[in-house]
């Protein structure tokens, strides 16, 4: 049974943290960008989608490479932030409103990207709206960051499964972490249904597959890169603090988890260390 909508409006949060956000999160290794171009065959003056553009870390690589951009976003904070990104380029379209209601052209996109967002849509919409705005041939590339486990992370592993298991008892349970070679064996075990390729890379806690998608978007290929990523407990916490679940948690009990967040990192000696992966998985429209 799919997420409900009330679900999916979750990722509308982030448009109340639309600066501390822009000043965490991550953005994407060139190399994965320059991948998913070449599996379309795109170039300068390709039109393209972005589904969540979010302060338009992507959106502003995509235009930088000649691409013509659609971006889609719910929140206005953050198209703010985007604009302000990518400065006066008439190479970008800013669409405010969910991927799921916003009225797109059919057929016409040689390619939809969305990175850290797509798993946000409701997959009862979001794979075949993807495949149809679409042309026949055109591309769908999914970015994502993934921390993998190696031989520094248990205990930071743990201790962070049990913190979310206690401020957030209502989400499911995040699974541990994966080393990197047992990930990417999943993801292409998964590899036939590019929605299940996607639910896999998110610890399948989300529901995001639906059968139909293997017929809508075939040929998927997968592709990451590696970065270590070290972080004291104030680091952990500036992303955390533009996290959904950490949003969620009641205001009051925020806090608290902080001080369990330092505590946990002193337990650990006061850093962690982690691989990050960023995944590039892309599917095609049928000809």
């Amino acid at each position: 049974m799919p997420p409900s909508g009330s679900s999916r409006r979750r990722g509308e949060l982030f448009d109340d943290v639309a600066e501390a956000y822009d000043a965490a999160r991550r953005g994407y290794p060139p190399e994965l960008v320059d991948a998913a171009i070449e599996r379309g065959g795109l170039g300068a003056g390709s039109r393209v989608l972005e589904v969540g553009c979010g302060t338009g870390k992507l959106t502003e690589a995509l235009v930088a490479r000649g691409l013509r951009v659609d971006a889609v976003d719910p929140g206005p904070r953050m198209i703010e932030v985007a604009r302000r990104r990518v400065g006066a380029s008439e190479l970008v379209s800013f669409h405010l409103g969910r991927f799921e209601e916003v009225d797109l052209p059919q057929g016409v996109f040689d390619a939809v990207f969305s990175a850290t967002a797509f798993h946000w849509i409701d997959p009862g919409i979001g794979w075949r709206k993807a495949a149809e705005l679409l042309r026949p041939g055109g591309v769908l590339a999914l970015l994502s960051h993934a921390p993998v486990a190696d031989g520094h992370t248990a205990g930071i592993d743990e201790g962070f499964r049990d913190l979310w298991a206690t401020y957030t008892p209502d989400e499911p349970r995040w699974p541990p972490l994966r080393d990197t070679a047992t990930l990417l064996a999943d993801l292409e075990q998964a590899r036939a249904n590019v929605s299940e390729v996607w639910d896999e890379l998110h610890g399948r806690r989300r529901r995001l597959a639906v059968p139909e998608a293997a017929h809508l978007l075939i040929g998927v290929q997968i592709r990451s890169a590696s970065d270590t990523v070290v972080e004291t407990a104030a680091d952990a916490l500036t992303l955390l603090r533009t996290t959904s679940s950490y949003l969620r948690i009641d205001p009051d009990r925020r806090d608290a988890f902080e001080a369990d967040v330092r505590a946990l990192f002193e337990r650990v000696g006061g850093t962690s260390r982690f691989p990050l992966l960023t995944v590039l998985v892309t599917a095609l429209r049928p000809a």
